[in-house]
């Protein structure tokens, strides 16, 4: 039995085979995403509805289209119910729980969570959004090698209080890919793999480009306590050549279009969860300072962009 993260509002039940398809089999499904189109790895997603008409989910990640780990979320993502074959390890299955399976249950109970990383700056964090391949990771990852705890990674769990956004403690561990650890020299003794991957893997680009993860920790994390103030938003931009600046102001349309369009499942997500992010989100930016980061594609020049964040968040704190 895997040794879960558990959050302390989803409880974490793990089935045999046999317990999970009995369960499983009193459920009615009628909604889900097309199955895995990549032919090692995927995830596949179904909506249903138990036998007192409420809505379940059933995430599956299948490799080489069989289903080798499976998660019900029940009880508006309070309950969860898994199991796994020989064919997953305990590994795989915690950076499962750890990520979009934690994140859609705290969904479900109506919170607000980013798809962000929260970076502490003294006795504040600042959060990077980005699309894939803009270099959040990369970011979030030199920051942490200054010095910067790591507050959160991958979803940020956010409230507000009193005019202002608080992000609650989450993953204290940094998820980044193998040239993100090469180009910033990290040694292979500090990454650990997200995913125990089995020996007979067969690799492919598209396969590698979600299993070869590692994770990376190297600042003790601060203590757990209460949610830390949130100063900034950054969203991290496609990297250019020479951008002309490196931080600049973001208008509030553009970005309430970048937070709707990075929302984990839009049409699998209740209803009343858009509503609530929507009307979070446009409350976040009409209340914390934003900002487009415009990173240039040469790595020995993240300094500069460190430094320019760390220059606007001390001007906004003293405006």
């Amino acid at each position: 039995m895997v040794n879960l993260f558990v959050h302390p509002d989803i409880t974490f039940t793990h089935l045999s085979n046999a317990e999970f398809a009995a369960l499983k089999g009193k459920m009615v499904f009628d909604t889900f995403t097309p199955p895995p189109s990549l032919p090692a790895f995927g995830e596949r997603i179904q909506i249903g509805t138990t036998s007192d008409n409420q809505r379940c989910f059933l995430f599956e990640y299948h490799r080489h289209q069989k289903p080798v780990v499976s998660f019900l979320i029940l009880s508006a993502g309070s309950s969860v119910f898994y199991q796994y074959s020989d064919m997953a390890s305990p590994q795989s299955v915690l950076s499962l729980v750890r990520g979009n399976i934690t994140k859609f249950c705290l969904q479900e109970q109506g919170h607000f969570c980013l798809h962000a990383s929260a970076i502490c700056i003294d006795d504040q964090v600042v959060l990077f959004i980005g699309t894939k391949g803009a270099g959040k990771s990369t970011l979030a990852t030199y920051f942490h090698l200054r010095g910067h705890a790591i507050w959160c990674d991958d979803y940020s769990l956010l409230h507000q209080k009193d005019h202002s956004f608080f992000a609650a403690q989450g993953e204290t561990s940094l998820k980044i890919n193998p040239d993100v650890a090469a180009a910033l020299s990290i040694p292979q003794a500090q990454l650990q793999r997200v995913f125990d991957l089995p020996e007979d893997w067969t690799a492919t680009p598209e396969a590698d480009a979600l299993t070869q993860k590692y994770y990376f920790k190297q600042v003790t994390s601060q203590t757990a306590g209460l949610p830390m103030k949130v100063a900034a938003v950054f969203f991290v931009n496609q990297r250019m050549p020479s951008p002309p600046n490196l931080i600049t102001g973001i208008a509030g349309k553009d970005a309430l279009s970048v937070l709707m369009h990075e929302m984990l499942l839009p049409g699998v997500n209740a209803k009343e969860y858009l509503r609530i992010y929507f009307q979070s989100a446009m409350t976040l930016l009409e209340t914390v300072p934003s900002y487009n980061i415009f990173a240039p594609d040469d790595i020995r020049r993240i300094h500069e962009v460190y430094d320019s964040i760390i220059e606007t968040i001390s001007i906004s704190r003293h405006v």
